[in-house]
């Protein structure tokens, strides 16, 4: 069952996508680009250099150790961290950037104000609280459906810089992130490990299918940097 969160006064936006200011650029530019976006927190922080970081839900204690690990060094860097507010990678690299002092925004299958997992409500008010942002492109207090998880995948991945996969296994619904990521020519970043690790089944694929290895913090690091170098050149 769902948690309702409160829509506090100053930290409750509703963005049509004929805002000049506040609407994400980077979602302009896409397929089917959301009428309007319901935030709760700081809707500027849609507009920073952003890592967004995904992964399994029922991850190892090996992929939350790389997504926090990870996420810690893009927070520090002045990157914000996108992803999913999911169990697992996902809510592990949210707590990674607030931990980090940094900024990160969770994109949400149902409403902005609708905590699901319930278990993670103190983790969004944290996130809306801390100077990061609740995204979603449904009703305020609408409940989370299937199919809306996947269509927020496009959301996520036009708001990245770069995506990692720190975990996944096959199939899953991180691989539609993904796509949608390198159609856009955005790097897919890639944690490896164990070929008898159902875990790593994912990021492992997709190392076969462009995505780009990182072994170590200082090829993450140079992967991060060439990332936004191609954004900036996108934009100009």
């Amino acid at each position: 069952m769902e948690e309702k969160l409160e829509r506090k006064a100053g930290l409750s936006f509703e963005i049509p996508c004929d805002d000049p200011f506040l609407y994400p650029r980077r979602l302009r530019g896409i397929d089917d680009p959301p009428e309007a976006l319901m935030v709760l927190g700081d809707p500027t922080v849609l507009g920073m250099r952003s890592l967004v970081v995904v992964g399994a839900r029922r991850a190892t204690p090996y992929g939350l150790a790389c997504a926090r690990r990870f996420a810690t060094i893009a927070a520090e860097l002045g990157y914000c961290i996108v992803s999913g507010g999911a169990r697992g990678i996902d809510a592990e690299a949210h707590r990674a950037a607030l931990d980090a002092c940094g900024r990160t925004v969770a994109v949400l299958g149902g409403g902005a104000d609708v905590a699901y997992p319930p278990e993670n409500a103190g983790l969004f008010v944290r996130i809306a609280d801390g100077g990061g942002a609740l995204v979603s492109e449904r009703p305020w207090g609408d409940a989370p459906k299937p199919f809306a998880f996947r269509a927020r995948n496009r959301i996520i991945a036009a708001l990245a810089d770069a995506v990692l996969v720190c975990e996944a296994g096959l199939p899953s619904g991180t691989f539609s992130l993904c796509d949608e990521a390198l159609a856009a020519g955005k790097p897919v970043l890639c944690v490896p490990g164990a070929i008898t690790s159902p875990a790593s089944t994912g990021p492992n694929y997709l190392l076969t299918a462009g995505g780009i290895p990182v072994v170590d913090d200082r090829s993450f690091s140079a992967a991060l940097k060439d990332a936004s170098d191609r954004s900036e050149r996108r934009a100009s």
